[in-house]
């Protein structure tokens, strides 16, 4: 009997699987669309500046690709300045990192314990692997600040020239009306 309402369970389980209608939805997926007129003479460029905007996972990108920030900002002068400086911190910290790896398999440790030469090259190692890191972090945090700052204030130049506020900008253009604040997924089974 045991084996039959097993098997029986089992077999409805998987029935209702075939018939089961999976929905992953998200603010985006699951929005109705509507189109909001745009102010009557502004141009592709400037509808493009107030849709820019910042988010996290921008920044996560530019933790990585030096200059990000700028260059979605469209600012490339600024963003190739950025990654240049970025670029010679990332090879400060490399040569500094590989500088001490062939000091610390070329020290015949029975010999020399800590000669003032193997003192200095570490020091100056630390020195340039410090700088490198410097260089990055000071890097990054500019290309985030001041690329947020310049993303901010053409935004509001576009503000100001067509009387906008922040609320409407959220409505010009293609919008979202969203029901669902946080992703969820949802299984209806029909039986």
């Amino acid at each position: 009997m045991k084996k039959i309402l097993f098997l029986s369970l089992v077999t409805l389980f998987f029935t209702c699987i075939n018939f089961a209608q999976i929905s992953v939805s998200s603010e985006k997926y699951n929005a109705i669309k509507e189109i909001i007129k745009v102010p009557e003479g502004m141009t592709f460029t400037e509808f493009l500046k107030i849709q820019r905007e910042i988010d996290w996972k921008k920044i996560a990108v530019a933790s990585f690709l030096p200059g990000y920030i700028h260059f979605y900002a469209n600012k490339p002068e600024l963003g190739w300045a950025i990654a240049s400086t970025r670029i010679i911190g990332y090879g400060l910290i490399g040569y500094a990192m590989y500088d001490q790896y062939q000091l610390t398999n070329s020290v015949d440790y029975g010999i020399v314990a800590n000669s003032t030469d193997e003192q200095n090259r570490t020091k100056k190692n630390a020195i340039l692997f410090s700088s490198g890191l410097i260089l990055n972090m000071i890097g990054f945090a500019f290309d985030w600040a001041h690329g947020d700052w310049v993303v901010e204030m053409e935004r509001n130049e576009v503000y100001f020239k067509y009387g906008l506020n922040g609320k409407q900008r959220k409505t010009l253009g293609l919008s979202y009306n969203t029901e669902y604040k946080i992703p969820f997924v949802s299984i209806n089974i029909q039986l």
